[in-house]
């Protein structure tokens, strides 16, 4: 398998499932709780571990208890921590993570110790060897972890490493001219077709060919797309590929795009076709959601594949 280097986020995820969201100023009584490991690129990194690939994480976390928890669980998944430093000052990131009756999550976050991941910490040497670099959108949000971030994507660049880049729905529209700065230093980027009129500030229901088309040209090669109907998508100069999602029975979408992202980098480095990377990935994110959480939880390239089997006409 590859070395994958990963810049992101470390968090704590303190997940509550909620019958229903009160007003502002209301209550809410939860009907379950759970504590665990999360963060966008965190997330691929375990996925990308349990899949057989060395995932180099680079980041940050705090002099707290919550960090280390983090730190030794990241450690259990087999990803490699020699790259996360702690920071003196600035707390482990925590989420409170809210889920409906439907599975869809709801997060709010105080980013603490990521966002001050500074550039003279991303080493040269976590990029020896390595076959994929990944960035997680959230990176690009606050000063000097965005300066991190494009110190990484620079490295990478020089060594002719791809860079693929996780752009999250939430963020979408505030990273976006950092995004177009980016495209000509982009192998991959991974969004939802629903973000792409806010990443190039168009009108909501604009035609996805255009946009797609757009962002070819500003130099990205491939652009994943997680959904559209009933498929995603993997446009490249050579056209467009497809593959439908698997239907599964939804608890928590926590992590699902996270999933969904190692699914395509492991497609990606394996030389699968557009078609197959596009299965791979969904059948990540399909996995994914059917539990509880993201983290500790994120499935492997064994139980994707088997839903895949599992899902194949004999």
């Amino acid at each position: 398998m590859a070395v994958v280097v990963l810049l992101g986020d470390i968090n704590i995820d303190l997940v509550l499932d909620i019958p229903a969201y009160p007003d502002e100023g209301g209550e809410a009584i939860a009907t379950r709780q759970t504590v665990a490991i999360g963060g966008s690129a965190t997330n691929t990194a375990i996925a990308l571990a349990r899949s057989g690939h060395e995932a180099r994480m680079i980041g940050r976390i705090g002099d707290d208890a919550w960090g280390r928890e983090a730190f030794s669980d990241l450690s259990a998944a087999g990803v490699v921590t020699d790259w996360i430093g702690t920071d003196p000052s600035e707390p482990t990131q925590v989420n409170v993570v809210t889920v409906g009756t439907s599975g869809e999550r709801t997060m709010f976050a105080y980013r603490g110790a990521n966002a001050r991941l500074a550039p003279e910490t991303v080493a040269d040497d976590a990029f020896e060897a390595a076959s994929l670099f990944h960035l997680s959108g959230y990176a690009l949000l606050q000063a000097p972890q965005s300066a991190a971030a494009r110190r990484a994507i620079d490295l990478a660049a020089a060594q002719n490493i791809p860079v693929s880049l996780d752009i999250p729905g939430g963020v979408v529209a505030t990273i976006a001219t950092d995004v177009f700065t980016l495209l000509p230093k982009l192998d991959t980027i991974m969004l939802d077709s629903a973000d792409l009129p806010r990443l190039l500030h168009r009108p909501q229901g604009s035609d996805l060919e255009p946009m797609v088309a757009a962002l070819l040209a500003g130099g990205v090669r491939r652009i994943a797309l997680k959904g559209n109907g009933a498929l995603s998508l993997l446009s490249h100069q050579g056209g467009t590929d497809s593959a439908p999602w698997f239907t599964v029975d939804v608890t928590d979408t926590t992590g699902a795009g996270d999933a969904f992202a190692a699914g395509h980098i492991h497609g990606r480095l394996a030389g699968l076709g557009g078609h197959d990377c596009c299965r791979l990935a969904n059948a990540f994110g399909a996995v994914a959601v059917t539990r509880k959480g993201a983290g500790l939880a994120m499935p492997s390239l064994e139980e994707a594949l088997r839903l895949m089997d599992a899902r194949t006409p004999r």
